[in-house]
């Protein structure tokens, strides 16, 4: 279901991506990571429930980050025993584990509840959101509204981390296939244009350049690097390196994402970020580019998605740069660094809080993010048409 609808929440993660860009220009990324946080999560609300937040301050939204934060840290190995030894969940009675997971329960439960209703029976039900096609008694399937929990936290975390991972390496590395005096000329067309970015009409090298950097930075530091755990529903029997394994029903197994992406016999210089890892000998995306982060995950659609308007908004915008601020640590100036000590090493490993510069490429690009923000559609009920069963 996830999967099916990705396309139609387009418009919303555009309208996001956009007014990202706006803040961005009007404060000259000093409160960057904030942006990051505000869009990453009001894109998700709005698609799930109807709720756009634009300025990051809401009670609603900052509820969800703090929810959504506590799930990370909840989901760490090092948060409790049975995050490592599952088995030990059988123990009977009122388990410190369990005690913290039936508030961390109750606490989101309240949440989601008020979200849900509001998509479904407030002031956002005649929209085309997530809740809508979800939380519905009438579906074969029943009243699903528990996955929304799920959805909406994994699509926060992951896209907001990921952003963070893009916008690091952008600091360290110059995307110099934007600057080509060939690649100028042929951005000139999209320039005269008064649709911003939409994929129909986006260059095919810059939708090259976006689609290896969105994939690799999936790739570089996925999320949920430890995986999460999957219980076997039968018996099966894994062959590795000419070496059976019998994993009996109901295993408790983890596919740890960090190992899988960083396998040194599948990628070469593994721990680098090269999103040219991705194209053939003829500098064209090679076929099945894909990482294998959301191989059987029902969002990756939209998380790709978000993604790949995010990070060619903010190229196509931007030059994003190292800061001269200082460290406030040290007082000495900021070291940038990519290693597993720039990562907080959590759920989802995202990079810790770093300072950088956005400067737009031209006067006349940052007008034309101006006027485009200006124009747009702004209207939630347009953005997101009242939903039809599929």
């Amino acid at each position: 279901m996830a999967g099916v609808r990705a396309g139609e929440t387009e418009p919303i993660q555009q309208f996001e991506a956009l007014l990202n860009v706006n803040h961005l220009l009007d404060d000259e990324g000093k409160n960057w990571f904030h942006h990051m946080d505000r869009v990453s999560a009001s894109m998700v609300l709005a698609a799930a429930f109807g709720l756009h937040c634009p300025t990051g301050q809401e009670p609603d939204l900052k509820e969800v980050i703090a929810c959504t934060a506590e799930f990370v840290r909840l989901s760490a190995p090092s948060a409790n025993i049975i995050n490592v030894l599952p088995f030990l969940d059988t123990i009977p009675g009122p388990m410190p584990w369990r005690k913290c997971a039936q508030t961390h329960r109750k606490r989101e439960d309240a949440l989601y509840d008020r979200l849900i209703t509001r998509a479904v029976s407030g002031e956002a039900s005649g929209m085309n959101t997530w809740a809508a096609a979800f939380a519905r008694a009438d579906k074969p399937e029943g009243d699903q509204r528990r996955l929304m929990n799920m959805f909406t936290t994994a699509a926060i975390e992951t896209a907001c981390d990921r952003g963070f991972d893009a916008h690091l390496h952008s600091c360290l590395h110059t995307v110099s296939q934007m600057d080509s005096p060939m690649r100028r000329g042929r951005l000139m067309p999209l320039l005269e244009k008064t649709v911003y970015l939409r994929s129909k009409i986006v260059p095919a090298f810059l939708s090259d350049i976006v689609v290896t950097c969105t994939a690799e930075t999936l790739r570089w530091r996925p999320a949920g690097r430890f995986g999460v755990p999957h219980q076997s529903t039968a018996d099966d029997v894994v062959e590795y390196k000419g070496i059976e394994y019998f994993i009996p029903k109901g295993s408790i197994l983890f596919a740890v994402s960090w190992a899988i992406e960083h396998d040194q016999e599948i990628f070469e210089h593994h721990d680098l970020f090269q999103p040219d890892r991705f194209l053939d000998d003829t500098n064209n995306l090679k076929a099945g580019y894909e990482t294998t982060i959301f191989t059987v995950c029902p969002g990756m659609p939209f998380a790709e998605r978000s993604l790949w308007i995010h990070i060619a908004m903010m190229l196509w915008t931007f030059n994003i740069g190292k800061s001269d601020e200082p460290d406030p640590n040290t007082g000495l100036p900021f070291r940038y660094d990519d290693g597993d000590s720039a990562f907080h090493g959590e759920f989802a490993s995202g990079p810790l809080k770093f300072p950088a510069v956005f400067k737009p490429r031209s006067a006349h690009r940052a007008e034309v993010a101006r006027q485009e923000w200006a124009v747009c559609e702004k209207d939630l009920n347009v953005l997101l048409p009242q939903y039809k069963e599929h």
